[in-house]
């Protein structure tokens, strides 16, 4: 019995190693991820005045998801500010899709403000730019 229970918690233990890395991106996924943000930030206006709901529910819903796998990035640097950013961003892009849906259009700007207003605090704290025009994470 003894033999099951160690066998059992060694194969937990790994499970849980392999879990916990695998929602660490490394930081060329990061990057990918920040791109299709700006990408999403850059036609998301005009769908919201085109009152494009199935394109603003679409695209805000894909933005929550990277908000939450972005939280596990920074909290593999410690960085709190950073996490509760993301977090913040997770759960306002979901409200965004959630008034997308109902045609809320207020709403709809108002959370999506609230996302952007996110990425600009991290971006002022966590974002360096380069001589060549890029940008590393500080």
């Amino acid at each position: 019995m003894n033999q099951k229970f160690l066998l059992t918690l060694v194969l937990i233990s790994f499970a849980s190693i392999s879990v916990c890395a695998a929602d660490a991106l490394d930081e060329k996924q990061f990057q990918k991820l920040m791109k299709e943000v700006g990408k999403v930030a850059k036609e998301f206006k005009a769908n919201l005045d085109a009152k494009n709901a199935d394109a603003v529910t679409k695209d805000s819903t894909r933005v929550g998801e990277i908000y939450a796998q972005m939280t596990g990035f920074w909290k593999s640097r410690n960085l709190d500010d950073a996490v509760k950013w993301s977090n913040e961003s997770s759960a306002a892009a979901a409200a965004t899709a959630t008034a997308a849906k109902a045609q809320d259009w207020d709403k709809t700007k108002q959370h999506w403000n609230a996302v952007m207003k996110n990425c600009k605090s991290c971006h002022d704290a966590r974002r360096e730019k380069l001589d060549d025009g890029s940008y590393r994470i500080k």
